[in-house]
């Protein structure tokens, strides 16, 4: 099963050729960093749910440490509460992620990663939310 990732890159989307295309699932990039809503996450989100389109979110993660991490947690659930989210909420570690750790100084490793990962999920599943 793939995943589609749609964030505001994307613009705005047709979501009734997209209901028709979408057999697998979609991920909605709710935001990343330290707080910075995705622009078009309400609309899609708004717009997924009034077509009966199952989505999952997903943050971008620029979190140096476990604590930012359920920052970004919070953050990620303050916005998507109003939506009915049917797939997993997660964090997403990208490219830009590791440049922007490693600018900071941080060594990037997968036990680095994972465990920023884990910080994030477990204050997810804290905040109430029992998907992931």
């Amino acid at each position: 099963m793939d995943v589609i990732y749609v964030d505001e890159e994307w613009g705005n989307v047709d979501w009734n050729k997209m209901r028709e295309s979408v057999e697998d699932r979609v991920m909605l990039r709710a935001g990343y960093g330290g707080g910075v809503i995705d622009v078009q996450f309400r609309k899609n989100a708004q717009s997924c749910n009034d077509m009966g389109i199952p989505f999952g979110v997903y943050w971008l993660s620029y979190a140096l440490t476990p604590e930012m991490a359920e920052e970004e947690a919070r953050h990620c659930m303050e916005i998507m509460e109003e939506y009915d989210v049917c797939g997993p909420v997660r964090m997403e570690f990208d490219a830009s992620s590791v440049r922007y750790a490693q600018s900071k100084g941080v060594m990037v490793t997968p036990e680095y990663v994972a465990l920023l990962k884990k910080s994030f999920q477990r204050k997810i599943k804290e905040m109430g939310l029992k998907k992931s």
